[in-house]
């Protein structure tokens, strides 16, 4: 204590010293936890001062303690380390750890430490307590264990409760030292086939609930998996009430501590009805020999490496074999039944065992000059692990078919000549494009070019452009296999002449396409008249364009007029009723009415003439189309306050022609009018986002919807939407169903954005 007070308090009076040293010294020595230190970094770290508990803590005098450094106590700390933590309490000032110390006897006990520090006069200290948290640790380690034996209990109640419900049986057996069964544990399942509850079973030996005689195999069995360590499966038939029962059962070894088998978990499922269906399944493949035995159809089984290990009377008698045994391990190979259809159904065989589908194949032969035919269907058969074991091959005899599918050809010969008479151009073409017949329709259209068009491509002719499509049609259709249409600009003898081509896929008897037949109809006059109606849209939207230029222009003109005009007049009534008011008004009561219902009255005409320039050319237009779309929004919240409207811009300003940026803005108008009066919708979203190419515009309601894909004869405002967006060059696109709401996409090509509606390039942009 005397070293604290030289250092703390060097000018100090003497008597004052000693007084607050002796309320210090009775301070600290009084209290016996914690244990109370102060060490000097400039003595090394060594002890200053302790308290009694600190002596207590070592068992030594505290002459001893104040010789010692924390280094001498604490393994976990030498003076490298003291300096690191000096640094560190030189920043934090505090510092709260666990250690250990070792006691002059060698016993290690654990303690929680607090250090400070501390600087007075240039002089700095580390003061710090600790505790012994040994009965802590103790504390902490027993809720540790008592956690670990709770969340045990919980898991194995969680287990008893799945085990409880599961359709199989379950038990749990000790394994005594006698190597007898102890019965800890069966579910619902075991003690109902028992019998018994589970109360009256858990505690007894497995061995009473057997016979005898089986006894010793029972428990040989279960015994298995503690010599090997491993689970052990295996099937037993037990008599249960009477009633031969089989179960397929599995014994799983369960280890202690020590990594001995001291228990067991047996899981048994009864397999009965799994054995009764395999011998029905047995059965069903003795009444199916027996069927097939009769059957007028070949009826053949393989084995994965195509050899026969079954086949029916009917092949023995195309094969002239006596027995079944002349023909059984064989394969298509080894053998000439069928001729040179032998490595055909060999390698279909093959297919069949590798991919574990069906195939079919179609086999001819003659033999002593009779054709025989016979559709083969090759039928995989699979084992329980789902492999293919065998193949199944069932020939059907359709030489009656063929016989008809020869009338047939001659039919094609007769179809023929009907072809020859079409009005329509027919021709067919090789799989590498060249035509092999041209009717005579075509000879005709076509005059003394139908010498070079027979046995060319279409790349010889018509060539060119035309020719390159023609061609490349014609092996999408090989592709595909489906037929395709498409039209063909060629030279007639009449001049230019326009085709619609049908091409129509080919197929020989085994499927395969084997040419592409080429049917065209003459639309030339049609084409013309078509490119005559788009010539007369394409000027009836001139003309819808130019009506709504000057539309807008008189818009404009009227609104500016009415503003002007109609705004100064009606604002000198209101200073004229005004100056009436403040001049006569006190004279006459009834005349101050009067002028109040005058000036109510003039307010409400000056509304009304706001609202009409406002529908006519709305101001903001003139501040910007942004400004613009934001005048709309605000003017739908007024007309329907109880639909949510909302405006969402990604994009900078935009800069718009005024005739583009006007189109735009009554698209979006005509738009929020068609919702307010037909979408009865509760949320509106317009979205404007620049992307590269374009602007998008895009107006979404959550309303009642329609169906957009019905012709809609008196919907003008949406007629008037397409036109305008067809006057801009924009792209527009209207997706909408019933009780879907509607959605407006347009896109407005950026080049717009730079420059005004060019009328000589107005066109339908759809």
């Amino acid at each position: 204590m005397e070293n604290l007070s030289t250092l703390v308090f060097p000018n100090i009076s003497a008597d004052t010293l000693l007084q607050e040293n002796s309320l210090l010294r009775a301070l600290i020595e009084s209290m016996r936890d914690p244990a109370i230190f102060v060490t000097d970094p400039d003595q090394g770290y060594r002890f200053i001062l302790v308290n009694e508990a600190v002596c207590r803590h070592f068992g030594v005098s505290r002459e001893t303690v104040l010789t010692w450094t924390p280094a001498d106590i604490d393994p976990h700390y030498d003076p490298h380390k003291l300096l690191q933590l000096e640094n560190y309490l030189a920043i934090h000032k505090t510092h709260t750890f666990e250690s250990e110390h070792v006691l002059p006897g060698g016993r290690h006990v654990p303690v929680e430490i607090i250090v400070n520090y501390f600087e007075h006069n240039g002089k700095s200290l580390i003061v710090g307590y600790f505790r012994d948290i040994s009965e802590r640790r103790q504390e902490e380690r027993r809720r540790r264990a008592e956690h670990v034996l709770q969340q045990r209990f919980k898991i194995e109640q969680q287990h008893k409760q799945v085990f409880d419900n599961l359709t199989d049986d379950f038990y749990l057996l000790d394994i005594t030292p006698e190597r007898r069964l102890l019965i800890v544990d069966v579910n619902k399942v075991s003690a109902q086939r028992l019998g018994l509850p589970a109360e009256q079973i858990i505690g007894r030996y497995l061995d009473t609930f057997l016979p005898p005689e089986k006894v010793a195999s029972c428990y040989s069995q279960k015994l298995i998996c503690t010599d090997t360590g491993q689970p052990y499966h295996y099937e037993e038939n037990v008599l249960l009430n009477g009633t031969l029962c089989t179960f397929d059962t599995t014994i799983i070894p369960i280890f202690n501590d020590q990594g001995e088998v001291y228990r067991i978990a047996g899981i048994s499922r009864d397999i009965t009805e799994k054995k009764r269906q395999e011998m029905e399944k047995l059965l069903r493949e003795q009444e199916f020999r027996a069927l097939v035995e009769h059957s007028r159809d070949v009826v053949i089984r393989y084995d994965t490496e195509c050899r026969r290990t079954y086949a029916n009377p009917a092949y023995l008698k195309i094969a002239h074999a006596s027995q079944m045994e002349d023909v059984l391990n064989k394969t298509p190979l080894d053998d000439s039944v069928i001729k040179h259809n032998d490595q055909a159904l060999y390698d279909k065989i093959k297919n069949v065992v590798d991919s574990g589908t069906a195939q079919e194949l179609d086999i001819i032969w003659t033999d002593d000059g009779i054709e025989y035919c016979y559709e083969a269907h090759l039928i995989p058969e699979f084992d329980n692990q789902q492999h293919v074991c065998s193949v199944l091959c069932i020939g059907r005899d359709y030489s009656q078919r063929r016989h008809a599918e020869l009338a047939l050809q001659k039919r094609e010969q007769e179809f023929r000549t009907l072809v020859e008479n079409s009005p329509d151009t027919i021709c067919r073409h090789e799989l590498n494009g060249r035509r092999i017949y041209i009717n005579p329709k075509i000879i005709k259209m076509s005059g003394g070019l139908s010498r070079v068009i027979i046995n060319s491509s279409p790349l010889e002719y018509p060539g060119g452009e035309e020719g390159l499509m023609y061609h490349n049609k014609i092996k999408e259709v090989i592709c595909s296999g489906e037929n395709l249409e498409f039209e063909l600009n060629w030279m007639s003898i009449k001049g230019p002449a326009c085709s619609l081509i049908n091409l129509v896929p080919e197929r020989g008897p085994d499927g395969r396409i084997n040419s592409v037949l080429a049917i065209g109809r003459d639309i030339t006059l049609l084409k013309r008249f078509r490119q005559d109606l788009e010539y007369s849209r394409s000027q009836l939207r001139e003309l819808v364009a130019h009506r709504e230029r000057t539309r807008e222009g008189e818009r404009k003109h009227i609104a500016r007029e009415v503003h002007d005009e109609l705004g100064q007049q009606l604002t000198a009534l209101s200073m004229e009723i005004q100056s009436m008011s403040v001049r006569y008004g006190k004279s006459d009561e009834a005349f101050t009415q009067q002028l109040g219902r005058i000036r109510k009255q003039l307010q409400h005409t000056i509304s009304f003439t706001r609202n009409l320039v406002s529908r006519l050319r709305p101001g903001a237009l003139d501040m910007g189309f942004i400004a613009a779309l934001e005048w709309l929004v605000e003017d739908f919240k007024q007309r329907n306050r109880s639909c949510e409207c909302r405006l969402t811009l990604n994009c900078a300003d935009v800069s718009l022609p005024e005739d583009i940026a006007t189109a735009v803005f009554r698209i979006v108008q005509e738009s929020l009018t068609n919702i307010i009066r037909h979408a009865n919708a509760s949320q509106v979203h317009i979205l404007l986002h620049e992307l590269d190419s374009h602007l998008l515009l895009g107006i979404r309601d959550n309303g009642c919807g329609f169906d957009s894909k019905r012709q809609h004869s008196e919907s003008f405002g949406l007629m008037g939407i397409k036109e305008r967006a067809i006057m801009i060059r924009g792209e527009l696109y209207l997706f909408s169903a019933p009780n879907k709401g509607t959605y407006i996409e347009l896109h407005i090509p950026l080049g717009n954005t730079r420059r005004g509606i060019d009328e000589d390039s107005l066109v339908d942009c759809r």
